[in-house]
This record gives structure tokens, sequence and C-alpha cells, in this order.
């Protein structure tokens, strides 16, 4: 039995559970995949999720970038750096 539903369900109305953060919402599925990749190369560990359940399939739907609360400081300084490094 897929349970995913529920995840989702549990999500959409409590929130995030308390030791996540979402640090960004990236513009598209693919920028957030190559945030995910850029922080687990540093060790730190995150997701992207979807605003909503359907929109896995859609690459053009935003997708909030999800760590750890402890983390969420260093993944912002990496992604701050890669914006840093990428716009002069």
């Amino acid at each position: 039995m897929d349970l995913r539903w529920l995840a989702f369900a549990r999500r959409l109305v409590l929130g995030e559970p308390s030791g996540d953060q979402v640090i960004r919402t990236a513009p598209t599925r693919a920028i957030a995949e190559l945030w995910v990749s850029l922080l687990g190369d540093h060790g730190i560990p995150a997701r992207a999720v979807p605003p909503l359940p359907t929109s896995f399939m859609g690459d053009g739907m935003q997708h909030r970038l999800i760590v750890r609360a402890e983390h969420a400081e260093e993944a912002e300084r990496i992604l701050r750096a890669l914006w840093d490094a990428t716009h002069p």
C-alpha cells in the first residue's frame, strides 16, 4: 500500500516536521535537484518538495528546498556562495 498521500496530508495540515526547515524555493524542479546535489556534495542532506502532490511531473513548478534545521545556516551559506560566484 502506497502511503505517500498520508505524508503529504500530514505536511499540508501540520507543516514540515519540526526538525526540518525550508531554506529556499527553487523556480523549477531541475534547479531544486541541482541545489540538492550541491548540498549533498557538501555533506548536507536535502530534499526538494513540490507544492502539490500532482506536480512531481511538472518541471516548471516551484519546489521547496528542505534541510534539517541544524544544517540550515551552512546550506544557506553554500547557496549564497553559488549565487555570488554565478552573478559577479
